[in-house]
């Protein structure tokens, strides 16, 4: 089995009427879930389930850049709303990406002496999540 190495990842964001490119992106994590709901029938030895519904996540992490548009509106959009984000494109390699619109759950600034400064952001899909 071969891995694949992504060289040209990045991670765009789109706040009110502007896009946002991330700047110092270390790596995204998207997380797709299928809900299922057991219809088993009492007796049944294996269990039985259907779909009721999809959802997805995104995690970001880069190394702290205050200068960065990108990361201010996201500390901003966090500290004082809205933190909803119109659109969010999350490019694997130069042409394929994934997008959707999505609430930003969580961002997170780490303070470290001696290394590198991080920061992490969380967002949940509220919309069908896009590939293209």
């Amino acid at each position: 089995m071969a891995l694949k190495k992504f060289t040209e990842g990045s991670f765009i964001v789109k706040y009110a009427t502007s896009h946002f490119t991330v700047g110092e992106l270390v790596d995204v994590t998207l997380t797709t879930t299928i809900a299922p709901g057991d219809v088993t029938r009492i007796g049944t030895t294996w269990e039985s389930v259907v779909e009721l519904g999809r959802s997805w996540e995104m995690a970001i992490s880069m190394n702290y850049d205050p200068a960065n548009s990108a990361q201010s509106v996201m500390i901003s959009a966090y500290v004082t709303g809205p933190a909803s984000f119109s659109d969010l494109q999350f490019f694997e390699d130069g042409t394929g990406n994934h997008s959707g619109t999505a609430l930003l759950t969580s961002a997170v600034v780490t303070k470290a002496v001696g290394s590198v400064d991080k920061f992490t952001a969380t967002f949940k899909g509220d919309s069908t999540l896009g590939y293209t």
